[in-house]
């Protein structure tokens, strides 16, 4: 089996400290046994998170396209992640608020993406799906083409000035979001229970989909604690990734933090390197800062 884990790393100085501290006996097992292969990024600014660019070299595309690999679709239509966001403004620039820190049912995600279906019609095209609570997809024959645009895994927590698309369409579609949610009745329901408003949307995985299967399991538990900069469960669920999926045989590891994404993969090596590896051990927590 191929495993990936994205976010299993990131630069700040307090994540590199709860790394320093966390015990991660299968991981090691596992680095000392497999060798380093393939790797894919570099820049910490690129618009796609290193898992994103590792899933798309190994399908085979140039570039990555999270959107439609979510929907499951063919290569008829581009699509782009919808996701619903709250912008916090403050004395510093403005903040993405995580997607999960907003805590929106299901009941009203669909009341919101209701709202918002009058900017993306079915009338003129567009193709719907709401993949979960803070996942929508919306999809297009030609509406979406030449467009490029961050991932939200890029801009969750974070100040949202680096992160902002060049293309007019894809800022105007922001404005026209911004504006008709805007005091709407549903965000005035929010207000009243004390839960963040949904004031913006953030459009972003846009591509169509193409290549291969990328033969992998992507377990992505990291993702939500690490965004929300949630580091305790973060910690946490990284404990339970080496008591789980981590103790098993893999024959195949993909790690990717926010600069890179590396391939460790079963070679067959020499006897003293084998004893080597098993003499010196691995450390861990350096191929985690490494990504």
């Amino acid at each position: 089996m191929h495993l990936m884990i994205p976010h299993a790393s990131a630069l700040d100085e307090a994540a590199r400290h709860a790394l320093s501290s966390l015990a991660l006996p299968n991981l090691g097992a596992l680095l000392a046994r497999l060798s380093p292969a393939e790797s894919w990024g570099g820049d910490a600014y690129s618009p796609h998170p290193p898992h994103q660019l590792a899933l798309a070299g190994l399908r085979g595309q140039a570039e990555p396209s999270a959107a439609a690999w979510s929907v499951g679709a063919g290569p008829e239509l581009s699509w782009a992640m919808l996701t619903p966001v709250h912008l916090s403004v403050g004395t510093d620039g403005v903040d993405v608020l995580p997607p999960a820190a907003l805590n929106l049912s299901e009941s009203d995600a669909a009341r919101f993406a209701a709202l918002l279906r009058e900017l993306w019609p079915e009338a003129e095209g567009w193709q719907w799906r709401l993949l979960d609570a803070t996942r929508w997809a919306i999809g297009h024959a030609t509406a979406l083409e030449g467009l490029h645009a961050a991932s939200i895994e890029r801009a969750a927590g974070r100040p949202i000035e680096p992160w902002l698309p060049e293309s007019r369409t894809l800022r105007r579609w922001q404005n026209e979001a911004q504006m008709l949610l805007h005091g709407h009745a549903l965000n005035e329901e929010r207000e009243a229970r004390g839960e963040p408003v949904v004031n913006s949307v953030w459009i972003g995985d846009i591509g169509r989909s193409g290549g291969a299967d990328a033969g992998v399991t992507v377990d992505a538990r990291l993702t939500e604690p690490l965004l929300a900069g949630d580091l305790a469960a973060w910690a946490e669920a990284w404990q339970r990734l080496d008591a789980g999926p981590l103790a098993q045989p893999l024959q195949s590891l993909t790690l990717a933090g926010e600069r890179f994404a590396r391939r460790f993969t079963a070679r067959p090596l020499p006897l003293l390197d084998r004893l080597r590896r098993r003499w010196q051990g691995t450390d861990v927590a350096a191929v985690l800062e490494s990504l």
